[in-house]
């Protein structure tokens, strides 16, 4: 049975692959109804505000680069379960396996080995220190690598991305990262398998936020 896993950079440790057939056949509508804000208490008024808030942000991401919002969401709730994790947890520690250089929700990485954090602020016009600090700058980031990473042209399916995400599959710049886009097929089977599965959670904010699931078509 063929694998989802691209071709390329396989590990035998990566187990729970899903078939590749099956995330190729995901919808072409990525932009649009992949994250809803509900249940949310205060009426009209507080729902608005709330709607103003993180799933604004990573829409108005997808749309300015041109990339799936399920993705976006999907990479965000892998990597910090959609927390903005403080900016300091992240340095890099030579030796300290918890000070990877990472930063942000969309694990932006800045190590001796990689520096998807240096070029997504060329990417975007952006400082790093926005980038690693500001939520809808990291948010933008991670979305300017992802299409970065695509190129053109831009898949009309959600698993045609696949390659972008693990960073070795797409038409445009390649990136290793020890996290978010260039993270390798396992990074990737992990994001493929939230879409497929959905996610919700009340972030400490008080947002509430829903990745809806994403079946395979039969």
């Amino acid at each position: 049975m063929d694998s989802f896993r691209h071709s390329q950079g396989s590990s035998g440790s990566e187990s729970r692959m899903m078939r590749r057939g099956d995330f190729l056949k995901l919808g072409a509508s990525f932009i649009a109804g992949a994250a809803v804000i509900w249940g949310v208490p205060g009426g009209a008024s507080a729902q608005q505000s709330l709607l103003s808030g993180l799933t604004a942000e990573f829409t108005r991401a997808a749309r300015q680069y041109v990339v799936p919002v399920e993705i976006l969401l999907a990479m965000g709730y892998i990597n910090t379960r959609w927390e903005m994790p403080y900016p300091g947890s992240g340095y890099y520690r030579r030796g300290n396996p918890e000070g990877r250089g990472t930063y942000g929700m969309m694990a932006l990485v800045q190590n001796p080995s990689s520096d998807t954090l240096g070029a997504a602020a060329r990417l975007t016009g952006l400082s790093e220190e926005s980038l690693i600090t500001d939520r809808f700058s990291n948010i933008l980031g991670g979305a300017a690598l992802l299409a970065d990473s695509q190129g053109t042209p831009k898949p009309s399916t959600l698993g045609g991305w696949y390659g972008a995400v693990s960073g070795n599959g797409g038409y445009g710049t390649v990136y290793s990262a020890v996290a978010g886009v260039g993270g390798g097929t396992l990074y990737a089977d992990q994001v493929f398998s939230a879409i497929q599965s959905g996610a919700t959670k009340l972030l400490n904010t008080g947002e509430h936020i829903n990745l809806r699931a994403k079946e395979a078509v039969a």
